[in-house]
């Protein structure tokens, strides 16, 4: 009888402890899901989304225990990006490709510049005449054969006369013709004068001066050689002739007619773009747009079961005071009687 008792004590005190502990019941019921959309990067995004979800909720008179968060990536976007800066001479295209890596247009610059600016080149050419001339007996124009300094090509340019100049004097080296007469008789006659025959060369010797005058030579001339020329002849006058030349070296003034032209080479013009070009970096960081979704399962009041279980504790203890008192009873009365 007393293991009896004291089983019912310790059935009590087990009773109460289990009933006052904080026990989770969950109830029948569909789960409730709530959903955010996070942006973060990979490390941050579920820190977050377990920010924005409470551990229990209240909605509709229910209360929800957060059970799980399902993550769904729905994008990605790379926050760091490479640039690069093309000129061209065309239209830039909206993409290009680089080592790999396609780049797309994000702007564009046209300007039109100047490649090669306008030039004019100055072309000289001349004529030069051993005797005096003027503008009117030399010709108004004159073809030049230049290279273009711009181009580097040979043109034909046609100058024109800007004027005649004296540019020096020059040496040269003329023949004259001599006819000497009577020459089958032991003299011979030049210009008046009775010469000495001598059938090798002609003996002007002291009479140079006199033959230069004779054509017109200038001063400073000189003969330099005099030498027969064929045999003799008999004209039609019936006298014996014997022709000769003499070469004469002379000094002369030389004129020039100066002539003038240009190569005029237009200006050029080329148009430029300037192109800018961006491409993620996909060795930067990354942004990613989750789908969070927080499952939240319905969970059952606590207040009917405690309120339960206080109803029992003291039935229970009703129970063991009942038996104890009629238990002390029992030992009491046989020492009545």
């Amino acid at each position: 009888m007393k293991n009896k008792w004291k089983k019912g004590i310790l059935f009590s005190f087990l009773s109460l402890s289990i009933l006052s502990s904080p026990l989770q019941v969950f109830a029948a019921g569909k789960p409730l899901t709530k959903s955010v959309t996070i942006v973060a990067d990979s490390k941050e995004y579920k820190k977050e989304a377990e920010k924005s979800f409470q551990k229990k909720i209240t909605e509709n008179g229910k209360g929800y225990q957060l059970a799980d968060i399902a993550y769904n990536i729905v994008d990605q976007e790379y926050t760091e990006t490479l640039t690069k800066t093309v000129e061209m001479q065309s239209e830039p295209h909206l993409t290009m490709e680089e080592g790999g890596i396609t780049y797309a247009l994000i702007s564009k610059n046209k300007e039109e510049t100047v490649r090669q600016p306008a030039a004019t080149q100055t072309v000289t050419g001349w004529d030069e005449y051993d005797h005096a001339v003027t503008a009117a007996n030399v010709p108004s124009t004159k073809v030049v054969h230049a290279k273009n300094d711009v181009t580097g090509e040979m043109e034909d340019v046609t100058c024109s006369l800007t004027g005649i100049t004296q540019t020096g004097t020059k040496t040269v080296t003329n023949t004259m013709s001599l006819t000497f007469s009577d020459y089958d008789a032991s003299y011979y006659e030049w210009n008046g004068h009775l010469i000495p025959r001598n059938d090798s060369t002609p003996a002007l010797s002291g009479y140079e001066n006199e033959l230069l005058s004779s054509v017109g030579a200038t001063s400073g001339s000189r003969i330099t050689s005099i030498s027969w020329v064929g045999s003799p002849y008999t004209g039609s006058d019936g006298v014996v002739h014997r022709d000769a030349t003499a070469n004469v070296e002379q000094q002369i003034q030389v004129y020039r007619a100066n002539y003038s032209g240009a190569i005029t080479t237009p200006e050029e013009k080329e148009v430029i773009y300037t192109a800018t070009y961006s491409a993620p970096d996909q060795d930067g960081s990354v942004e990613y747009k989750v789908v969070a979704t927080a499952t939240y399962n319905p969970v059952s009041s606590m207040v009917p079961m405690v309120v339960a279980g206080v109803g029992i504790l003291i039935f229970i203890f009703l129970v063991v005071a009942v038996l104890y008192i009629l238990r002390k009873r029992k030992k009491e009365k046989p020492a009545n009687t």
